[in-house]
């Protein structure tokens, strides 16, 4: 149970990266490590359970914030350009909510500008 959500975990850390435009550099600082260590967790490694609180803590302070790819064409549309591992995320985040894509992100895209 634990290697399953260590996965989850690090697909929303890397798209959270991401989509804030930071680096393994970037995490590795905040979490006293190198690079090098991140990089392993993301790959193959387990994240210590000190360190994935204080990835954790960081993803509550420092929202996910919209792609710079997302265009806004009207009030009511929203197109975005979503790359296979987000969409693919996104697609699980929605099917646990017993939604569609489009429903979900129709449901998420307001709350981020909260």
């Amino acid at each position: 149970m634990e290697a399953q959500n260590q996965d989850e975990l690090k697909l929303n850390v890397k798209l959270w990266l991401k989509a804030n435009n930071y680096s393994y550099a970037w995490l590795a600082e905040k979490c006293y490590v190198t690079e090098t260590t991140v990089r392993n967790w993301m790959a193959r490694k387990v994240i210590p359970a000190a360190k994935e609180h204080i990835i954790r803590e960081m993803m509550k302070e420092l929202p996910l914030s919209l792609p710079s790819r997302v265009q806004v064409t009207e009030e009511t549309r929203v197109t975005l350009s979503l790359d296979p591992a987000t969409r693919k995320v996104l697609e699980k985040k929605a099917f646990a909510q017993g939604k569609t894509l489009a429903e979900f992100l129709a449901d998420e895209v307001p709350r981020l500008g909260e």
